[in-house]
């Protein structure tokens, strides 16, 4: 099978003469886009088509070039085409700013959206996107303002970002396994924090925190520059903070994340307790130390190759539903997975759904565990997301990041929970260990990031952060989450360098968004089991409908409620069941 994607039903190459095609294509939208803001807005419902069909040409192409480049570059941080590509492409988009800038101003004027979208298809179709842009008009600055900032940030928060992505990307490694001195990319030696060998996790760990003291100060400097950034305009648009911004951009309302916070910090010492546990079963009195954090539990070392990790995965998510194991196989039929970790390769994994051509594209750094088979899950599950929003129109395709991890949630639960109903009782003990810990990360340190980058941006509305003071913050942040559960002695000043959703200037708080989706998909897959098969239709629809409506009103359509504490206790409940069988199980192994 092969372990790279095939990029080239996008583009053949930067020099594909449909590239060159597109690409001035591209410039020919916009330059109509910059004369159609100059004429009379005298008959507004024509007007308002204009701009909707202007704005979908755009991004159907702009999305293409752009997924191409980025792709491109996601595993080869050296390549100087897609580089240059991108950064002409940024540059491009601001003209972009100018005609939508105009536009939100000329809605704003407007006595009523209703009286504009009533009468004409088009418009009434795009009516939550016309409504988004009437709500976020509020905070627009002047026409001027919005282009000097739109250019500014090219050579600012965006070459800010690019900056870590090229350095952590191309970091090597020097570690010691099992005897011999490997040189590897930061993603591989990342992972060895899932191995058996005790030796083999601690040697990764020295040999990683070792070696982000080569890129640390330039990448403080980039984290430094682009939360600057954001403070500033952030306030210039009138936000009193950037999560404001954040939770208006996410469709979520405040008192939707507080009390999922809330909840979420009322249940950290059930997690604590299996920290706790976890740490004797491995022989530590002192907590569990972060390099042992993930390691496996159990008498079997749970495997997979490749062909392994896909039969699994579209074997048991077939049992759930056949179009979904049909996608799958499809996505790794058809190339559309990177799995190789290698020299210039981005760490983690993503998906990219390129709604212009109805595929998606995933990338992930797979070396054989059993979290590398449900991170193939998870990301498969976005897969599906953007198959089913494949009907509708661009502009109704883009969902918020709380709701983004809504399907990949629901595919990894169905994947593991059919894992262990099928496994050995070993197995199944290691199975179950596994998903905790990943609830752990999803809950608890994504908390503890939650209170870093509130922290961050606190500290950074007075001075830039040193690397020293950076560190501080981590380990600050890890030990209030955590609390007396992990070692104090070993834990992760530089998680701040290597997770690349700090580094977007546009999606800050990329933290919270991951812990509703994992209570979010949990309620939703509680649902499925309470109503069955007939579910999957009504799951289908509110995949869909992510693109165009808020995030209560999506919920509402299953009968959720997000402002109730209850419906995220209840999500907590089922991991308070798995908490209880393994402690259970873990107390006859000390």
């Amino acid at each position: 099978m092969n372990k790279h994607w095939d990029l080239s039903k996008l583009y053949q190459s930067f020099d594909d003469d449909l590239f060159k095609k597109d690409r001035a294509q591209l410039t020919l939208i916009l330059n109509n886009l910059e004369n159609w803001q100059q004429n009379s807005f005298k008959d507004s419902t024509e007007k308002a088509e204009q701009f909707v069909e202007k704005l979908i040409d755009f991004y159907q192409l702009y999305v293409k070039l752009n997924a191409f480049s980025q792709l491109t570059v996601s595993t080869d941080a050296s390549n100087i085409k897609s580089l240059k590509v991108i950064e002409e492409l940024e540059k491009e988009a601001t003209r972009l700013t100018g005609p939508r800038v105009k536009f939100q101003q000329w809605l704003g004027s407007l006595d009523s959206l209703n009286n504009l979208t009533e009468h004409s298809p088009l418009l009434k179709k795009h009516h939550f996107t016309l409504k988004e842009l009437l709500e976020k008009n509020l905070y627009l600055l002047s026409e001027a303002e919005e282009i000097i900032i739109s250019k500014l940030k090219q050579s600012g928060s965006a070459a800010w970002t690019r900056l870590q992505q090229k350095l952590t990307s191309t970091l090597m490694i020097e570690v010691e396994i099992e005897g011999e001195t490997k040189t590897l990319p930061l993603p591989e030696v990342r992972n060895l924090a899932f191995k058996k060998d005790p030796q083999i996790r601690w040697n990764g760990y020295e040999a990683e925190l070792n070696a982000y003291q080569k890129i640390e100060e330039p990448v403080a400097a980039a984290l430094n520059g682009i939360k600057g950034e954001v403070l500033t305009i952030s306030e210039k648009r009138g936000f009193n903070h950037p999560l404001d911004e954040t939770l208006l951009n996410s469709r979520m309302e405040r008192e939707t994340l507080e009390t999922m916070l809330e909840a979420m910090s009322d249940f950290l010492p059930h997690f604590h307790e299996f920290y706790k546990t976890k740490a004797r079963l491995l022989g530590h009195e002192e907590g569990l130390p972060y390099y042992d954090l993930f390691a496996p539990l159990g008498k079997v070392d749970l495997e997979f190759s490749l062909d392994e990790a896909r039969a699994f995965i579209i074997d048991n998510i077939g049992k759930f539903s056949s179009e979904m194991a049909a996608l799958y196989n499809r996505a790794f039929s058809e190339s559309w997975i990177d799995t190789e970790p290698r020299k210039g390769k981005r760490g983690g994994a993503f998906c990219a759904n390129i709604h212009p051509i109805g595929e998606s594209r995933i990338l992930s750094n797979f070396t054989g565990s059993f979290t590398d088979m449900i991170t193939l899950a998870h990301e498969l599950g976005h897969v599906y997301h953007g198959f089913c929003l494949n009907e509708e129109s661009i502009l109704n395709s883009s969902y918020p990041m709380p709701l983004a991890e809504t399907a990949s949630i629901f595919s990894e639960t169905v994947v593991t929970n059919a894992a262990l109903e099928e496994t050995t009782p070993e197995q199944a003990f290691a199975i179950l260990e596994s998903r905790i810990s990943h609830a752990g990360q999803v809950i608890v340190d994504i908390y503890s990031r939650y209170i870093f980058e509130t922290e961050l941006f606190e500290s950074r509305k007075n001075a830039s952060l040193s690397v020293e003071e950076l560190k501080t913050l981590m380990s600050q942040a890890q030990k209030e989450a955590y609390g007396d559960a992990l070692d104090h002695r070993y834990l992760h000043p530089y998680a701040w360098l290597n997770k690349p959703h700090y580094y977007m200037a546009g999606n800050n708080y990329y933290n919270f968004p991951y812990a509703f989706g994992l209570l979010f998909g949990l309620g939703i897959y509680a649902l499925y089991l309470e109503r069955g098969a007939g579910f999957l239709e009504d799951y289908k629809k509110l995949l869909a409908a992510t693109g165009k409506n808020k995030v209560k009103e999506v919920a509402t359509m299953v009968g959720i409620d997000l402002d109730s504490r209850r419906f995220w206790e209840q999500s907590l409940e089922v991991i308070k069941k798995d908490l209880a069988i393994f402690m259970a199980k873990a107390q006859s192994n000390l």
